[in-house]
């Protein structure tokens, strides 16, 4: 019996490996380049699935279980895919085997409240009650609860959850919509708009903005509807929405500051050279807290469009870990003309916590997809609707190259930790002598504003010097942040050689 037994299971670990092997080998290449970097470690099965391979993740997670110490993460993995693909049977059974494993489980527990909430059962409470303890990011549970709360009538209750989740996370921009709503129907229609302004200075989300402009009609605040509808027309004019606005005030045109892109093809803006690396040094007063590095890696096609490889990476100073510890590693493919980002990878270790994420920017469909893979393996995704002429805010840096040889300024919506906030490009057309590798250089100069808190606390306005060539190659900037202004500059190129901060 037990040698028979020994004998099952060496089948079963040899259909792994050739069901394995049939998936690297014979699977139709993935966008590999942008996913298969030494900048990470992720399984195949992580890279499907934040390149939007659902059946083969799928199938690689399977094959996983068997071998893994850690089953509950595996088998919620494959009940969360199935669930986003709307096939619940599975989602359920899968969902069933992580609790099985570790009846604990947060995400586990949330998946299947969310499994319940699909068929209206009123033990999904219960399940999102639980994963309030247990899911390593709480704000979800707590927004999915204070969701069930508001569709089933409760809405001091629906508030007091949509309100933790806001305050747990402050980044987190999904609840303010309903909670909106929420205080809207507890009769407090003034709270409600000032918790959705509050929201819009987080996000420029669709759904916060709809909810503010319909508040501003129900309490006669016309101009003001007006005004937002204006803007929501140019942010998302493909919007469901979009044609009862167009109805309701027609002569609306306010865009805050926005405007239409022009026109860029091939015969002007295809400048960026392929191979180009630069290091930056970057220096709070005398004290060096950092390296940047940028680099233009290829040019290649993606989705029918002609790209860029570019990659941007940020790394702290080792001797500093006490204050803060940080390394990010972002890889964008951008559109060779608009300089628009299409597709956008994120590797990042910041303090105690490690990510890898896809920012996928469909402007067909008009969406933007945030897929997650957590340190310990567990997966999630954030979508939203796409505003026209956002781009993701490590990117900017390369775009700002565009709008200088176009002398032009521009307001742009720029993608920050999955939310749309505002940065502003102005171009002085003006010249200013700064050092450059200790040497003296005329540059041309850009000066803006952040209306947001950036990575490692950049906000509020800033300056750029850019090369006076066919390149515009940045050379040198500052940034204001919470305790006072960062200045980054070109590294040596003993430095750059160096690239000592690199993990």
């Amino acid at each position: 019996m037990e040698a028979r037994n020994c004998q099952a299971k060496n089948r079963i670990i040899i259909g792994q490996i050739i069901m394995i092997l049939v998936l690297i080998f014979i699977t139709p290449p993935i966008q590999a380049t942008i996913v298969d970097t030494p900048l990470s470690k992720l399984t195949q099965a992580e890279k499907f699935f934040l390149l939007g391979k659902y059946k083969q993740s799928i199938d690689v997670y399977k094959n996983y279980i068997y071998s893994s110490q850690n089953k509950e993460v595996l088998t919620y993995n494959i009940g969360y895919i199935s669930y986003l693909q709307d096939n619940i049977d599975s989602a359920e059974h899968y969902c069933d085997q992580a609790l099985h494993h570790n009846p604990d489980y947060g995400p586990a527990l949330l998946l299947k409240g969310l499994i319940a909430q699909k068929f209206s059962k009123p033990k999904s409470k219960d399940y999102f009650e639980e994963s309030i303890k247990h899911h390593p990011e709480v704000e979800l549970p707590l927004f999915y609860l204070g969701k069930y709360y508001y569709e089933n009538g409760e809405f001091d209750q629906a508030y007091k959850y949509l309100n933790r989740a806001i305050n747990t996370n402050d980044k987190f921009s999904s609840p303010y919509s309903l909670l909106g709503k929420a205080l809207s129907k507890m009769g407090n229609n003034q709270k409600a708009i000032d918790k959705l302004e509050n929201g819009l200075e987080v996000s420029y989300d669709a759904k916060i903005l709809a909810t503010l402009i319909e508040l501003y009609q129900e309490t006669s605040q016309i101009q003001k509807a007006k005004k937002y509808s204006g803007l929501f027309k140019f942010l998302f004019p493909a919007h469901p929405l979009v044609d009862q606005l167009i109805k309701k005030y027609p002569e609306s045109n306010f865009k805050m500051g926005f405007e239409k892109l022009p026109e860029r093809d091939i015969s002007s803006n295809d400048f960026l050279p392929v191979g180009e690396k630069r290091m930056y040094n970057v220096s709070l007063g005398p004290l060096k807290v950092g390296e940047l590095y940028t680099a233009i890696q290829d040019s290649l096609v993606f989705n029918d469009k002609e790209v860029y490889q570019v990659r941007f990476s940020l790394d702290s100073n080792p001797d500093l870990a006490f204050a803060a510890v940080l390394h990010s590693d972002y890889i964008s493919y951008i559109d060779k003309y608009t300089k628009q980002v299409e597709l956008h990878y994120l590797h990042t270790y910041e303090d105690d916590k490690i990510w890898d994420k896809i920012y996928e920017f469909d402007r067909d469909k008009h969406k933007f997809l945030c897929r997650t893979v957590h340190e310990n393996g567990h997966i999630d995704i954030i979508e939203k609707y796409l505003p026209q002429n956002a781009i993701d805010g490590t990117s900017i840096l390369f775009y700002a190259r565009q709008v200088v040889r176009e002398k032009r300024s521009e307001r742009v919506m720029t993608i920050i930790d999955e939310n749309f906030v505002i940065s502003d490009i102005n171009f002085p057309d003006k010249k200013e002598v700064v050092k450059v590798r200790e040497k003296e250089e005329e540059c041309i100069m850009i000066s803006g504003t952040n209306h947001y808190k950036g990575i490692v606390g950049f906000t509020g306005d800033f300056r750029g010097w850019f090369r006076d060539n066919e390149t515009l190659l940045p050379v040198t900037s500052d940034f204001k942040i919470w305790v006072g202004r960062i200045k980054v500059t070109m590294a040596s190129e003993e430095e750059q050689k160096l690239h000592k901060y690199a993990r």
